[in-house]
């Protein structure tokens, strides 16, 4: 075929569509450049939201039961309460409190802030490694993980999520490995279950494929193994305590209540546009930050998905299964049980950046290159600046105390004391006999008090105030008993 000049060739006006992008086969210097930096700014993160709600001085019920009533429990093989089912969290507060040379009241905040600092590392593995985005998007779906209120309120309360959103998202990866590994994925699902009851919202996603994998009898096996490993995570507590025996569960024990859907679909739709303050998101923004945020980051992930279907098609499930069982849950409502379904927003926006990125590089001029780099350099840093603005100038409020913790439990703090000042008057007069263990459990707060005042003492090297049968003691003839132990009360 002949041409005449400035005729474009019929072989080069033919369009043909752009290879799909594939994940990297290896992990290069600069993906662990990237991982250690988004570890360690989430780290420096959370631990200054941390200092600045630590500040008041002021723990709240459910970290006092959880960090160090439950830690301590799961040593004495007793199951305190008919809501501390999450092993899982049980006993990373109790390894924390063993690492930590300076147990105190407040410990567990660090030590949470340091374990949820994993998230933005994962979510750029799954970024890579699945999704076969690029390092910039990677990383900035790992910053939108780690800024959003949505993750940052929570992530140093020293309660038990996120960390069931760590291992959870660590689960689903394991699970769509084409390595002889894949299985792996259902004990790190049995694990974010553990920590966590919204991990149930991840194991359901792991099985299917986990059974897609089964081919043939090594599969079988592996997958067989796998969810014996799971299930003996969650069940083990059971041999373990002495009293008790109720795994899982925990807040929801009601049981599914299918009534209460659309106003739950409600609550869902305020908490990511209005606001999510509830039980333990102790603050008035909305979980992506602003309703703008909240917009633009569905879109994205939407957007990701639609783009990327069959690599995305797991981590969509994941949200999407969390969404679907806060709406028919009973118990408490609270932004705290969909963290995971953020986190999966943050890392398929990431997505739809990566795409753009691939769009921008592709333009055919220079000019078009570089103003489109700039316009979306500045779009990007401006998605990520409204949530971290937002939760940053919360921080300023509560260490200011302009906002205040809430003190949900009751644990009257004496006039012009602090709550650690009391603690150490009631340690003395059990000492000296003023106050003897049932008055001190029946006027400030039951098991949760006394748990603390033995482990308070024991940790900085004191012979405690009472001891573990004294507690356990107090325990039968607590209200927490009857619900869990029935007749073997007093």
């Amino acid at each position: 075929m002949t041409t005449t000049a400035g005729t474009v060739p019929l072989r080069a006006a033919v369009s043909h569509p752009s290879p799909a992008p594939r994940a990297p086969h290896g992990w290069g210097r600069g993906d662990v450049v990237v991982t250690v930096l988004l570890v360690a700014v989430a780290l420096v993160w959370f631990h200054w939201l941390a200092a600045g709600a630590s500040a008041q001085g002021v723990i709240t019920g459910e970290e006092a039961s959880i960090s160090h009533r439950d830690a301590l429990a799961l040593r004495l093989g007793w199951q305190p309460s008919i809501w501390s089912t999450n092993v899982g969290g049980q006993l990373f507060f109790w390894l924390a409190g063993h690492l930590d040379p300076d147990y105190g009241l407040l410990y567990a905040r660090k030590w949470k802030a340091a374990a949820t600092a994993l998230l933005p590392a994962v979510v750029y593995l799954v970024a890579r490694r699945r999704l076969a985005c690029g390092r910039p998007a990677g990383a900035v779906a790992g910053v939108l993980a780690v800024v959003v209120p949505g993750v940052a309120m929570l992530a140093w309360v020293g309660i038990e999520t996120p960390l069931d959103v760590v291992a959870g998202l660590a689960a689903v990866y394991a699970a769509t490995s084409r390595t002889r590994w894949w299985w792996l994925g259902l004990p790190l699902a049995g694990v974010a279950v553990s920590c966590y009851t919204a991990g149930l919202a991840v194991a359901a996603v792991v099985l299917l494929p986990a059974v897609l994998r089964v081919r043939g009898v090594r599969d079988g096996a592996r997958a067989v193994l796998g969810l014996a490993l799971g299930l003996a995570v969650l069940f083990v507590p059971l041999l373990w305590w002495r009293n008790g025996g109720i795994v899982v569960t925990g807040g929801g024990r009601a049981g599914a209540d299918p009534g209460a859907v659309g106003e739950h679909l409600r609550q869902l739709a305020d908490y990511a546009f209005v606001s999510g303050s509830s039980y333990y998101y102790v603050a008035e923004l909305p979980l992506f930050g602003s309703a703008l945020a909240a917009a633009v980051l569905l879109a994205g992930a939407v957007a990701g998905v639609a783009l990327r279907p069959r690599p995305t098609w797991p981590w969509a499930a994941v949200g999407l299964a969390s969404l679907a069982l806060y709406a028919v849950s009973s118990g408490v409502p609270g932004a705290r049980r969909v963290v995971v379904a953020v986190a999966v927003v943050a890392l398929l926006a990431g997505v739809a950046v990566d795409a753009l990125v691939r769009a921008v590089a592709a333009a055919p001029r220079r000019g078009v290159l570089v103003a489109g780099r700039v316009v979306l350099a500045v779009a990007v840093a401006s998605l990520v600046a409204v949530p971290a603005g937002a939760v940053a100038g919360w921080r300023g409020e509560i260490a200011a105390g302009a906002v205040a913790l809430p003190r949900d439990w009751p644990f009257p703090v004496d006039p012009g004391g602090t709550q650690t000042t009391t603690l150490q008057r009631l340690d003395a007069d059990l000492r000296t006999g003023r106050l003897d263990v049932r008055a001190v459990g029946d006027g400030w707060g039951g098991t949760r008090t006394l748990a603390m005042l033995y482990v308070l003492a024991e940790r900085t090297g004191r012979v405690p105030p009472l001891t573990p049968r004294q507690l356990l003691d107090y325990y039968r003839v607590s209200e927490d008993c009857p619900p869990l132990d029935g007749p073997a009360c007093g």
